[in-house]
């Protein structure tokens, strides 16, 4: 019942990508390939804005603040995600990126896992 109520509000669709390395027979070098492991599960993306303050001025009695934005992505709690994965989110239109995904915290009804936004995938 839980679920089922957080999936009205799972409006976005995501893609989660998995980077392995293997070994390359002819050199015998490493080489990192991507593997997609979900499409189009859905999900939602969670912004927020956050605001630390870096040191006092003294002549004007207020404190420079530097503002960053912490990201998180809800979705089912059967879906393993692990840590470093590569995430693509669709919502509304528009393609975001997100890779240094966090260890997910699961719940019941939900997972939910940190993600740092990238514009290209080094």
């Amino acid at each position: 019942m839980v679920r089922m109520a957080l999936r009205r509000w799972w409006t976005d669709r995501c893609d989660v990508f998995l980077r392995e390395s293997t070994v390359c027979s002819e050199s015998g070098r490493s080489v990192f390939t991507e593997r997609k492991v979900y499409a189009d599960l859905p999900c939602r993306v969670s912004f927020r804005i956050s605001f630390e303050t870096v040191g006092a001025v003294r002549d004007v009695g207020t404190a420079a603040v530097s503002a960053g934005q912490a990201v998180r992505l809800f979705l089912a709690p059967d879906a393993v995600v692990p840590p470093g994965s590569r995430i693509v989110v669709r919502r509304q239109g528009q393609e975001m990126v997100f890779w240094r995904t966090g260890v997910p915290v699961v719940f019941l009804g939900h997972q939910e896992i940190r993600m740092e936004r990238v514009d290209r995938w080094t």
